[in-house]
């Protein structure tokens, strides 16, 4: 049995290395973690063992699937890093460009008119 866990988890580290963004890794997950998955179907084997060889069975299975829990969460942060780094050099911000010019605002319609009309009543006498 510890030989198909291994061979279980190098195959899954191999893919969890292979991994190139998030989705695939929770593919991956589901797949060895999942109810249909293989950590879950060697756990569901066990019951098939005597007591004392389920005892250790199931320490090995344990400590498996710590492992690859372990490298799974390693992997998501290093994705997760990598991700926001080509986020952050993407949207870089030059602070040595221009800044934008202020618009200047315009009168309000009413001062306008009071002006234009002074300046009729002025005119006039």
């Amino acid at each position: 049995m510890s030989a198909t866990l291994e061979e279980i988890l190098a195959q899954a580290l191999q893919e969890l290395a292979a991994a190139n963004d998030l989705q695939t890794l929770d593919q991956n997950r589901v797949q060895y973690l999942g109810k249909k998955g293989s950590f879950t179907l060697q756990m569901k084997e066990l019951g098939k063992l005597d007591p004392d060889q389920r005892r250790t069975a199931g320490q090995a299975i344990n400590q498996v699937k710590a492992d690859f829990q372990k490298a799974l969460e390693d992997r998501k942060t290093a994705l997760q890093q990598a991700e926001l780094n080509a986020r952050l050099a993407s949207e870089t911000i030059d602070v040595t460009l221009p800044g934008r010019g202020q618009s200047v605002a315009g009168l309000h319609p009413v001062t306008l008119t009071l002006r234009r009309l002074a300046k009729i009543f002025s005119s006039v006498g």
